[in-house]
């Protein structure tokens, strides 16, 4: 929920598009994601909250820390099931 406040200052040119459109494509799929895997400050988090924005997916996203756990994995996991199940 709190991602959904963010304001993003993009200056988006013709190949980012391209990337956000296939990111998008793939969240509407039934069951679709994506491991977006590049150098940092490339744009794959901005592009990818645009693209969930246009495809009213929930965007998620791990914080990891030095003592980020199993435990921690599943109690991730169990608020996006709890989240999943709201949503339908």
């Amino acid at each position: 929920q709190h991602s959904r406040s963010l304001k993003l200052d993009l200056v988006l040119f013709e190949d980012a598009l391209k990337h956000m459109m296939r990111i998008s494509r793939l969240l509407c799929m039934d069951r679709g994601s994506a491991l977006l895997i590049g150098v940092g400050g490339s744009g794959k988090q901005s592009l990818t909250r645009l693209a969930a924005y246009i495809a009213g997916a929930y965007p998620f996203q791990i914080q990891v820390t030095k003592t980020y756990s199993q435990v921690n994995l599943f109690e991730d996991l169990k608020a996006l099931y709890k989240i999943a199940g709201l949503k339908g």
